[in-house]
């Protein structure tokens, strides 16, 4: 296991994740899970709005587990597939699309990245809540980031996690 990089997950979202963004099609299919495109992206905006405080979750991992699950983050370990966040639909569930369209869907997405590289600016110093990861400062929330976006690109096909420098978990 190897440590991932604040300067590697700073040059992904600066200029790897636009290219990869336009590269996703409405009409691409998910390699595992039942997401479309859009709601993927609807999905990535969702959770920059929870590091944000603009909707809130309980915490769902027992403290003991916390130190483990962040040293995780740190790490080139990727989020296998299939992983089924706490705090979304049960399985096979999708929420209502919020957009019109894809397209409109990641020009949000950019709006939110936006208003969340802004409020961490200007504030730099907030902890804010993860359900699974636990209270989250500001890098911490980066690398969450990082791994996240690149799962639901590689769930479409549009990357992998080896081109981000990650591995799949041992048995996955």
């Amino acid at each position: 296991m190897q440590q991932l990089s604040l300067d590697q997950i700073n040059t992904f979202f600066a200029n790897q994740l636009p290219e990869l963004l336009q590269k996703l099609t409405h009409d691409a299919k998910p390699l595992w899970g039942n997401m479309t495109p859009q709601h993927m992206v609807e999905h990535l905006t969702w959770a920059m709005e929870g590091a944000m405080e603009r909707w809130k979750a309980a915490i769902v991992t027992p403290a003991e587990k916390l130190p483990k699950l962040r040293a995780f983050l740190y790490s080139n370990i990727a989020i296998r597939p299939h992983f089924q966040h706490p705090a979304m639909p049960p399985h096979g569930e999708l929420p209502a699309l919020q957009m019109p369209s894809l397209e409109a869907a990641i020009e949000a997405f950019w709006q939110r990245w936006a208003e969340y590289e802004q409020y961490s600016q200007d504030n730099p110093y907030k902890l804010t809540d993860h359900v699974v990861f636990g209270t989250l400062n500001h890098d911490e929330w980066r690398f969450m980031h990082f791994k996240h976006v690149v799962h639901h690109l590689s769930q479409f096909g549009v990357t992998n996690v080896e081109a981000h420098g990650l591995v799949m978990p041992e048995g996955k």
